[in-house]
C-alpha cells in the first residue's frame, strides 16, 4: 500500500470516526474506528509505523476533543500501535489462538488505560459502572473489528517490508 492510499484511507477512517461514531453513540459509548485503523496499519507495516500512525491519529483525535486530557489518545494509540506492530508477520509462526489472544489483549489494555484516565471520577465513585463502561466500549469496538475481519482478516494481512 503506497503512502497516498494510506493517507486517504486514514483520512476516510478519521472522518468516519468524526461523523458516524457520533450517530452510533449508545449511552455515551462509541466504537473506536481509529484504533481499528491503527491495528491494521501496525500489523501490516510493523511497530515504527504503528507508533507513528497511532500518534498522528491520536493527536488529531485530541485536537478535536474538548477537555483537559490532551495527549491521552496519542499516548494510548501510540502504545497500542507499538504493541500491535510486534505481531507484524508473526501469524505463520504463532498458534492462531495465541495470535488472536495477543491482539485482543492489546485492545483490552488500550481501552483500560484510556477509560481509566478519562473516567477516573467514575472509577472512584462506582467501580461497577467503570467496569461496565470499559466492557461495553471493548465489545462495541470488537464488533466492528469482527465486521472488518470479514472483509480483511487479520491473519491474511501481508506484511510490507
Amino acid at each position: 500500500m503506497n503512502w497516498r492510499r494510506t493517507l486517504f484511507l486514514g483520512l476516510g477512517v478519521f472522518l468516519t470516526q468524526l461523523f458516524l461514531s457520533e450517530l452510533m453513540t449508545i449511552r455515551g459509548i462509541r466504537p473506536d474506528f481509529l484504533l481499528i485503523f491503527v491495528m491494521y496499519m501496525a500489523m501490516q507495516k510493523g511497530s515504527p509505523t504503528g507508533v507513528v500512525t497511532g500518534f498522528v491519529i491520536g493527536f488529531l483525535e485530541d485536537l478535536l476533543s474538548a477537555g483537559s486530557l490532551f495527549g491521552l489518545a496519542s499516548l494510548t494509540k501510540s502504545l497500542s500501535g507499538f504493541l500491535l506492530g510486534r505481531l507484524h508477520g508473526r501469524y505463520p509462526r504463532m498458534s492462531p489462538v495465541v495470535f488472536h489472544v495477543a491482539w485482543v489483549s492489546i485492545v483490552l489494555i488500550h481501552f483500560f488505560l484510556y477509560i481509566y484516565v478519562r473516567f477516573q471520577s467514575v472509577y472512584n465513585s462506582s467501580k461497577f459502572e467503570f467496569w461496565v463502561t470499559w466492557l461495553f466500549t471493548v465489545i462495541y469496538t470488537l464488533v466492528f473489528v469482527g465486521i472488518v475481519q470479514v472483509i480483511v482478516p487479520l491473519h491474511r494481512i501481508q506484511p510490507e517490508e
